[in-house]
This record gives C-alpha cells, structure tokens and sequence, in this order.
C-alpha cells in the first residue's frame, strides 16, 4: 500500500502553507470571546454517502492530538509538557464519559505496531482538518471543492480498525494558551488605555469522525473558547468536549 498522504498532497501542502492563516483567524476569533467561558462551535456535515448505525457502531477513540502553551508577557508561547498531558487526558476521559451512555461501542486506540504510519494518519487529520477550516469556515473557499465537503483521509485509515473491526476512528486536535500574569495585567492595562485588546489566553479544537472503510470524513466540528474555559481542569475539558460533539451522529440521545 502506498503512503498515506500521497493521494491527498496537494491538500496537505496547502494547508501548511495555510497554516499562518488558519492561526490568525483562530486567535482573532478566540478574542471576541476570551473574557468568557463561552464556547462558539460550527458543524459542517459533509455531503459524503453515509449511512450511520443505528446501534452496535464499533468507533475507536484516537490519542487526542493536544498541545497547551504559556503565553509569556511579551506574547511568546511556550509549550508545557505537562499542561499537555493533563488537557490530553482531561479530554480522553470527558468524551469516553459523554459517549458512554450511546448505544455504540467506544474503544480506546492501541497501536498495531506501525507507529511511524499511525503518527502520519494524525498529522494527515490535522492538515486535512486546517484546510476544512480554512475553506469551509472562514470562508476561503477551495476552487476544486467548489460546495462540496468530500473530504477524506484515504483508505489508508483502514489500518487503524485493529483487531476489534472498528467501524469508524474519531480524531481531535486542540491547541489552548494561558497567559502569565503579567499578559494578563498588561491587558487590562491596554484595555483601560483605549489601547484595544491583548490575547490574554485562547481554546481552540476541532474533531472528525472518519469511516475506517473509506476514509470519508463523515462529520467535522469546530469550537473556541476564551482562557474561562480551561482544559487543564476537568470543569473546562468537559464544556469543551460537550460543545465539540454536539451534532455527532453516532452519539444516540444528545445531552
């Protein structure tokens, strides 16, 4: 089998050569509401073929793609280790509890060894997923798609079913920023100044269910949020996780 990306490049190039933009119009949108611990998301349904399960759908949980960062005062990030693993098993555990009530089995992703090409499948959703924001949210449109929303992953995903067949694999990617408390001062001090608004901390996440058969992305959601919610705490981890399913199809009675 060839590589996973091969078939998709173009897209993957296009949206790291993106990549610059997708993270300004994060930032600008995370601002309007980073005051807040108000979560804004937007679903896009796709226009792929898909016919979901009324029970017994085998769906296997992706290691969540997360990455928590300092924003120091002078606006630099740095990645913290630990805040990262807290926010990715926060994460893991909100939606293993919110998807636990469905009538579908949930299933925890163990590696099958080839860890080199699983690493690949999860960058392949971050890129394919930045470039679904890209055109599809901000408004970008890709000429190619046109009002399409066929996105996909490749038939390479089928290696992800492991030994329980799983039906489909649902990704997330979150990236979250804290700010020291002297951003966090210089904000309110710009602020009161007139001067405009500072980033004192942003939430932002995506997550898609994909069918391991196709490859077809099935379902795509988005959600930011202001440094009120937190997902470094469980409290936080769980408003997000909420917003970032609603609308999943495979969820059974929404909560």
């Amino acid at each position: 089998m060839g590589t996973v990306g091969q078939v998709h490049r173009q897209i993957v190039a296009g949206a790291l050569v993106m990549k610059h933009l997708l993270f300004k119009s994060f930032i600008a949108g995370a601002m309007l509401i980073m005051m807040s611990a108000c979560v804004s998301t937007r679903t896009v349904a796709t226009t792929n073929e898909f016919k979901a399960l009324e029970k017994d759908a085998i769906i296997v949980l992706m290691e969540p793609d997360v990455q928590l960062s300092f924003l120091r005062a002078a606006g630099m990030r740095e990645v913290r280790a630990d805040w990262t693993e807290t926010g990715r098993a926060n994460i893991l555990k909100q939606i293993e509890t919110s998807l636990a009530a469905s009538d579908h089995t949930i299933v925890e992703f163990q590696s099958g060894g080839d860890v080199a090409r699983e690493n690949q499948l999860i960058r392949l959703h971050e890129a394919v997923g930045s470039t679904i924001l890209t055109h599809r949210i901000f408004r970008a449109p890709l000429p190619s798609k046109k009002n399409k929303n066929d996105w996909s992953l490749g038939p390479g995903v089928q290696v992800l079913k492991g030994e329980n067949n799983a039906d489909y694999a649902l990704f997330l990617y979150a990236r979250g920023a804290y700010a020291s408390a002297g951003r966090q001062a210089l904000g309110v001090l710009v602020a009161v100044a007139g001067g405009g608004a500072i980033g004192t901390g942003d939430q932002q996440a995506f997550a898609s269910l994909v069918d391991l058969n196709s490859g077809d992305v099935v379902w795509f959601n988005v959600a930011m949020t202001g440094q009120g919610t937190d997902m470094r705490k469980e409290e936080g981890s769980a408003s997000l996780v909420k917003a970032i399913l609603k609308g999943f199809p495979l969820r059974g009675e929404d909560k």
